[in-house]
């Protein structure tokens, strides 16, 4: 039986892509988890509600606007989440100001088509509440 180069090469090759995924898993599994100054203090970004889907394709909405905090409250709209501490320049509401990595909510919070939360008239109400109603026009 004649073994050719072709099927050694082939052979060999499969070898060391076995012994390299193997190693590599090995040390993927050893990584240690990042800092909480990497990590921040949420490790997966909240999903928006399905009504939040027009927000997202108009950047004319501001999240901050009813989300973040402000003099007339924190969040400012009264039915809204807060946003996390740590979203704020030196993690401190009061500064009214965003740390500037968090400037574009969009970037992590993508909508979930299947989350419904409140009806129309709560959207409706937050836009009038902070002065972004007729954004959407």
């Amino acid at each position: 039986m004649k073994i050719s180069k072709t099927r050694v090469g082939i052979a060999v090759a499969t070898v060391a892509l076995a012994v390299g995924c193997v190693t590599g898993a090995g040390c993927a599994a050893q990584q240690p988890e990042p800092s909480n100054a990497v990590a921040g203090t949420e490790t997966t970004p909240k999903l928006m509600p399905a009504q939040h889907q027009k927000y997202v394709d108009r950047t004319a909405y501001k999240c901050y606007r009813c989300h973040g905090a402000s003099v007339q409250g924190n969040p400012t709209a009264k039915n809204a989440v807060a946003m996390p501490n740590g979203h704020y320049v030196n993690n401190d509401p009061s500064t009214f100001e965003l740390d500037p990595i968090r400037n574009e909510c969009r970037s992590c919070h993508s909508v979930d088509p299947n989350k419904k939360l409140g009806d129309d008239a709560t959207y409706e109400e937050a836009e009038v509440e902070t002065g972004q109603e007729g954004l959407d026009d």
